[in-house]
């Protein structure tokens, strides 16, 4: 019965991440022996930062949490991280300027 019961209280218990879900590319002119040594370095730095979160917070953020820390150590070490295309802001008209005619106005 104790066993059913321990399986049942961690059955919402969140795991350490098995690894990053994030990418990182080799910094521009590093080496790439020296990447993957920076990978193990980064990955074990990582799951150091997030030990003892799994036990409360659900896989999601540990996860969040796990590549966050991975993504700083690699890029303190001069790899390079992508980001994300971001939507382009369009600037807002100048101050005093009049509103846009609504669609299907005829040109004046």
């Amino acid at each position: 019965m104790t066993a059913v019961a321990a399986t049942m209280l961690c059955a919402g218990c969140a795991t350490a991440p098995a690894g990053p879900s994030v990418m990182v590319l080799p910094g521009t002119g590093r080496p790439f022996d020296q990447f993957q040594a920076d990978v193990s370095v980064c990955r074990d730095w990582a799951a150091k930062q997030v030990k003892g979160a799994f036990m409360d917070a659900p896989s999601w953020e540990v996860q969040r949490r796990y590549d966050n820390a991975y993504v700083q150590c690699m890029y303190a070490k001069g790899h390079q991280v992508p980001g994300r295309d971001l939507p382009a802001r369009t600037p807002a008209p100048p101050a005093g300027s009049p509103p846009p005619p609504p669609p299907q106005t005829p040109p004046k």
